[in-house]
């Protein structure tokens, strides 16, 4: 009996440790780039809530939606960071 209950605390310590660690790539995750530099082929296709734009672009490659992290800049500076290349980045997690 205590060696099983030795196993499940084990068991429980490492599940939570995984959970933790997704959750912190998660987040990671969240940040994207999203300088109006770095895009082409805009086009404006909805409004957020915070009135700012949403569009369509490309990107390395690939077309994809989101918002100019220069506009969010000026209505949410908090969720936008620079990466140390002087580009922007969007935490879209906090939108």
């Amino acid at each position: 009996m205590q060696r099983y209950g030795i196993a499940a605390n084990q068991a429980a310590s490492n599940t939570s440790g995984l959970f933790g660690l997704a959750g912190q790539l998660g987040a990671a995750a969240l940040l994207a780039p999203s300088d109006r530099r770095l895009k082409s082929n805009i086009v404006r296709i909805g409004t957020h809530p915070l009135g700012i734009g949403i569009y369509e672009y490309d990107i390395f490659g690939e077309r994809q939606r989101g918002v100019m992290a220069q506009e969010l800049e000026q209505v949410m500076p908090e969720a936008v960071v620079e990466h140390p290349a002087g580009f922007k980045m969007v935490n879209y997690g906090l939108l």
